[in-house]
């Protein structure tokens, strides 16, 4: 082969190179797993409490090595699952986007709704003790009122009419 056929050849391999690299590159962060693993962890940056996945910060010095970090250990073959553990276990419970189901954080889940079902109950029960109290569903107020003063009222009001 000469130079004036290898050139060409190599020009092209080079261009075709340089134009697949952004797509191949664009390609490891469109994936599903990437975008429920970054979703599923908080920036660690200390300004913006934002999800992985959607830090918006410029050169943020830490969504975007986990974002790197999460691209290549997909790319290696692990499991969103497998990826989500190594980062519980390098930063702890707090990157998580949200609390574990299972164990005592289960409690997390759980106790807000329990909250509001026993304030649900609280208030039927001192609803239907007012209402028990007050007898025959008058106000206090209104029981007190004596006879004739009742009348006078009623005679004032309808004279308004």
């Amino acid at each position: 082969m000469s130079l004036s056929t290898r050139l060409p050849a190599a020009a092209s391999l080079l261009l075709a190179s340089i134009l697949l690299s952004p797509a191949a590159s664009q390609e490891r962060y469109s994936s599903d797993d990437y975008r429920a693993v970054g979703r599923a962890l908080v920036c660690q940056c200390g300004g913006c409490r934002a999800l992985v996945h959607d830090c918006a910060m410029d050169r943020c010095p830490s969504s975007e090595p986990i974002r790197e970090e999460i691209a290549e250990r997909l790319q290696a073959g692990e499991t969103a699952g497998e990826i989500l553990a190594r980062f519980r276990d390098r930063y702890g419970l707090h990157i998580l986007a949200a609390p574990p189901t299972s164990g005592f954080h289960l409690s997390a889940w759980v106790l807000p709704f329990a909250a509001l079902f026993a304030g649900g109950l609280a208030a039927v029960f001192v609803l239907r003790r007012w209402k028990r109290e007050s007898g025959d569903g008058r106000s206090p107020a209104a029981a007190e009122v004596p006879e004739d003063l009742a009348a006078r009222i009623e005679r004032d009001v309808a004279r308004i009419r």
